[in-house]
């Protein structure tokens, strides 16, 4: 299902390396009338502390625009608010994140490996926001894409 949503196996390859370094906090699936059409990962970050990633977020290629994505990931972010987390990062368009509360300027002063104008982040706790280490180190598995 992930190599049919992104046309490609890396995104399948980094949720396996998740799954064996045991860094995957949630995982979320979306199905209709029993057929898998959509799968969400969110995994946590080795710094800063008590952060997520959010990725990958796969829709099979005939059920993307009609908001199985969003839905998972309105339910992920939920999830992880409620559970106590700090926070959640993703790599990705600003465009399309943004409107699920993720913010550019609030990842800017993080260094990340990664491209930082496509850093985003959602926090749901502001006060241990401003008390976390400004470094962003994702799971080893990120390295396979």
């Amino acid at each position: 299902m992930i190599d049919a949503a992104f046309g490609r196996h890396d995104e399948a390859l980094l949720v396996a390396s998740l799954r064996k370094e045991k860094r995957i906090a949630y995982e979320w699936v979306a199905t209709l009338f029993d057929e898998l059409v959509g799968h969400l990962v969110m995994s946590r970050l080795i710094k800063p502390a008590n952060c997520l990633a959010l990725a990958p977020v796969s829709v099979v290629p005939g059920h993307q625009g009609e908001g199985v994505g969003s839905a998972l990931i309105h339910t992920a972010l939920e999830e992880a608010e409620e559970a106590g987390w700090t926070a959640a990062f993703v790599l990705g368009d600003p465009n399309y994140y943004n409107r699920f509360g993720f913010d550019v300027s609030a990842a800017s002063d993080f260094s990340t490996p990664y491209a930082s104008e496509f850093t985003a982040a959602s926090v749901f706790d502001i006060g241990g926001f401003s008390m976390l280490s400004r470094e962003i180190e994702y799971a080893k598995a990120f390295a396979v894409i």
